[in-house]
């Protein structure tokens, strides 16, 4: 059996593994990544993807041209469910190939002196006194040991080295459920036909979206809790009242996470990052520029544990501080809130797209770019006249109303609590006890949203 010493090993060459191996090693360290699939393969079963424009300077990347780029977009429209109302902003989007993408950072990579092994699987991690050491994989038939100073787990929703390691007080080993999973349908038409605009229009009625794909096709999408097949009958439902046609001229699906992120992202000589640490917007479900901000704080923390020579949890830490108490303070306040915005019938959605105050252009952009819901207080006021109206007139149920003042209170306590993530690892314990009660009471929202799908 062959054996492999490296300074970092990645599992998973998707974007965030590959984005990780390509920054640490620029900066010197003996970078080796593995895949279980084909490298040519990786992102095929999506196609197409959108990132946002700003975030290639962001994250220090280089921008896309043809045939990666596919399109460029600045427009985008959320529709209520009718759409009688919509909602428009401007934020400069690139539309890619996913594949192209993929390869594209794999190529940045391997400049940098990473080492990249595709149909590698990992059957085995190599624990030594309560250290990670490594991994055993399968490659054509043949079995390989792969040793490192660092193991970082990028393997996507099934996170294949994080749900092996052993479960302790510091570190969660649990497998996404099927009731904590978005599950993704999208059909590519031709000969598009409708009253819709261009660019990118949502449907967050039916967590549903068209955007330009490949070429003149158009991709509809939908994402919907618990399976593929309650996808698929959302997927239908919409179709009945999106005002658009066109001719199916193919179809994939998908899954991603929809959950808080485990208490900890790193063990000893362990740190998890993009699917497998759960980091996708929760308002759209997009993990590729999510996941890039994960990474950049893992690569700060992972460079500073290689050059200390110190990869216990107390040595990685800081990249638990920087991330929740940044995005992971956002993502929690958003996937607490969002199934009791989400759980509202037609006629209520169709009530707060009409009043001032409670939708807006500036708070959709704020979403998409900025992952928060900013509101005026002052413009808030006015639509109380309108709430109390719906509620006399039936449109709006005071258990609907008070659902979502509830869980907005405890979305706020969350992400208090998240910015104010512990300092160090024997602070955890009691922080999770407090913060448990609050996501305790926000999946049983989400799961009844979920069940309801």
């Amino acid at each position: 059996m062959a054996g492999i010493e490296t300074d970092v090993l990645i599992v998973g060459a998707g974007t965030a593994g590959t984005y990780i191996a390509w920054k640490l090693a620029q900066r010197g360290f003996s970078c080796t990544v593995l895949e279980k699939d084909e490298l040519a393969n990786l992102g095929a079963s999506i196609g197409p993807f959108h990132m946002e424009e700003s975030a290639f300077d962001r994250f220090g990347i280089p921008r896309p041209a043809e045939p990666e780029l596919l399109h460029e977009i600045t427009d985008m429209t959320t529709w209520s469910p009718r759409f009688t109302s919509s909602l428009s902003f401007s934020l400069p989007t690139f539309c890619m190939d996913k594949p192209l993408f993929h390869q594209r950072l794999h190529g940045y990579a391997r400049e940098a002196g990473a080492e990249l092994v595709e149909d590698a699987e990992v059957v085995e991690l190599l624990v030594d006194g309560g250290m990670l050491r490594g991994v055993r994989t399968k490659i054509g038939g043949e079995e390989a040991k792969w040793r490192a100073r660092l193991v970082i787990d990028t393997s996507g929703i099934n996170g294949v080295v994080r749900t092996r390691m052993p479960r302790s007080v510091w570190f969660e080993n649990y497998a996404v459920s099927a009731r904590d999973t978005i599950f993704v349908y999208m059909e590519t038409w031709r000969d598009l036909q409708g009253e819709l605009p261009g660019g990118v229009n949502s449907f967050p009625y039916y967590i549903g979206w068209s955007a330009p794909g490949p070429g003149d096709t158009t991709i509809v999408g939908v994402g919907a809790g618990g399976s593929a097949e309650a996808a698929r009958r959302t997927h239908r439902e919409m179709l009945q009242n999106v005002p658009l046609e066109g001719k199916v001229v193919g179809s994939a699906g998908g899954r991603i996470p929809y959950r808080r992120p485990p208490w900890s992202l790193v063990d000893n000589r362990l740190m998890v990052a993009g699917d497998a640490a759960c980091m996708n917007k929760p308002f759209s479900g997009e993990g590729v520029t999510s996941g890039f901000v994960g990474c950049e704080a893992l690569v700060k923390a992972a460079a500073a544990a290689l050059a200390s020579d110190d990869f216990t949890r107390d040595g990685l830490w800081s990249y638990n501080v920087d991330y929740f108490r940044g995005q992971g303070a956002k993502f929690a306040f958003l996937t607490a809130v969002l199934p009791a915005l989400m759980s509202v019938s037609e006629d209520e959605m169709e009530l707060f797209f009409s009043l001032p105050g409670i939708m807006s252009e500036e708070g959709a952009l704020s979403l998409q770019r900025d992952y928060e819901v900013k509101s005026d207080p002052g413009a808030a006021l006015q639509a109380l006249p309108g709430i109390a109206r719906g509620l006399l007139e039936g449109k709006l149920k005071a258990a609907s109303l008070v659902n979502i003042v509830r869980m907005g209170a405890a979305g706020a306590l969350l992400k208090a609590m998240y910015e104010r993530y512990p300092e160090t690892p024997l602070e955890l314990g009691r922080w999770m006890r407090r913060t448990g009660v609050l996501w305790g009471q926000a999946d049983r929202v989400k799961h009844s949203y979920f069940k309801n799908d």
